[in-house]
């Protein structure tokens, strides 16, 4: 991690107990320089679209800061479309997390969460926008809003937050039957969302607006599938950020322009793009990547490795109709990988990894995560049964304590060695 970052960090952790305000103002200082420089990035390859869309995440942040009455806290598979139509702010606290962990602040958080008496075991993505609601580095929304998908930290901590900071909290309950009447039980849901959102915000929701954000995802969804075509046969030089903000645009700003604007870019990055180089090892991951940590920067982010993708952002690649937003939302949540048995996502994973010319893959159990830990052997036994070497690697999101860096570091250079065994 370069040194300023590091200095920048133990000034916000020094100012976290005596003063958080002053805290809070550091991390909005900083990610306005990220969103002002992301925003005017020209740079070669997809490290333009990269730093463009790393930029206007940190913009939601600052703006969730700035005006917390105006923003609507969710968790990363909470449908985003009727948020933007209303000109509200989302405040994703998984996402501060990973940029907490980017700012090497994030320690001071996860200590207050446990010294508060939230388990040490707890997901560190959680743990941390916990702390950070604790410590009043994190103001209070208007709204909570979270889906039951997935993450069953999330159900927990969000009901945490919400009385915590005494404000209204809705919660989407995705049957894990995956097929149209719960389409049109979740649609029902969003609608009722929808309305609290409007009257808790004073707004009226635009239907144009919200068809036009739908129709803006419907894009956003139709270019991601367009980039997965032309990957598997092109060499390019992702990174572990990188993979980050396919998860997120593909999740929390879909509807956004931002959003659009990525995936186009990486659509053309991949058609200008060498042809694959048997020089580098070609891995598909599975889960959320540990983007602080050097030492894996420096295994998977260079002329040995080549990320070709992730699951989190291939989730749902289904169409959107504007015509019918709050079932296409509810669509893209209820037919997630995510959703129902684990063979589901796995099974998607594979076909992703194959779609992508995968040479092997990495599951990675962050630490906490149950639902990922429970089918990492399932995904390795069905991985390796295709012919996909596959390497179970535990690890941390944003919470270097529970790391050792050491040992992944072993770990996983002697997996790239397998694969690299495995082409002579």
């Amino acid at each position: 991690m370069e040194k300023y970052i590091e200095i920048l960090g133990a000034m916000i952790e020094k100012q976290v107990p005596k003063n958080p305000r002053a805290a809070r103002r550091l991390l909005n200082a900083a990610y306005s320089w990220v969103r002002f420089s992301g925003g005017r990035s020209n740079k070669p390859g997809v490290v333009s679209a990269y730093e463009r869309l790393n930029g206007a995440v940190a913009g939601t942040l600052v703006d969730s800061f700035r005006h917390p009455d105006q923003a609507v806290m969710v968790n990363i598979f909470f449908p985003c479309e009727m948020i933007h139509a209303l000109g509200l702010h989302p405040m994703f606290p998984e996402g501060l997390s990973a940029y907490l962990s980017c700012t090497a602040c994030q320690h001071v958080f996860g200590q207050a969460a446990e010294e508060y008496g939230i388990s040490e075991s707890f997901c560190s993505y959680h743990k941390t926008m916990l702390g950070a609601a604790l410590t009043g580095v994190m103001p209070a929304p208007l709204l909570i809003a979270n889906t039951t998908l997935a993450c069953d930290a999330n159900q927990l901590s969000f009901r945490q937050l919400a009385g915590q900071y005494q404000v209204p909290h809705v919660v989407i309950d995705v049957p894990d039957q995956v097929n149209e009447d719960a389409v049109a039980y979740v649609a029902g849901q969003l609608r009722q969302a929808t309305a609290r959102m409007e009257d808790l915000s004073g707004r009226k929701l635009d239907e144009n607006a919200l068809r036009a954000a739908v129709d803006c995802s419907r894009r956003t969804i139709e270019a991601q599938r367009a980039f997965l075509s032309v990957r598997g046969q092109v060499s390019l030089n992702t990174t572990m950020t990188g993979e980050l903000c396919s998860l997120i645009a593909n999740h929390v700003m879909l509807g956004r322009s931002e959003a659009e604007d990525y995936l186009r870019r990486l659509l053309r990055c991949a058609k200008a793009a060498p042809p694959s180089n048997p020089k580098r090892k070609r891995v598909f991951w599975l889960h959320t990547l540990p983007n602080w940590q050097d030492s894996m920067k420096e295994l998977l982010e260079r002329d040995r490795c080549e990320l070709v993708g992730t699951d989190l952002s291939i989730d749902y690649l289904g169409d959107m109709d504007p015509e019918h937003p709050y079932e296409s939302m509810a669509r893209r949540v209820v037919y997630s990988i995510n959703n129902g048995p684990a063979l589901r996502r796995v099974e998607a994973s594979l076909a992703a990894a194959r779609l992508a010319g995968a040479e092997g893959a990495i599951v990675f159990c962050h630490w906490g995560c149950k639902q990922t830990m429970g089918l990492s052997q399932l995904a390795k036994e069905t991985f390796e049964a295709a012919g996909l070497p596959t390497l179970v690697l535990d690890g941390d999101g944003c919470d270097s304590r529970n790391v050792s860096d050491g040992q992944m570091s072993t770990r996983v250079s002697a997996f790239l060695e397998q694969l690299e065994g495995d082409a002579l």
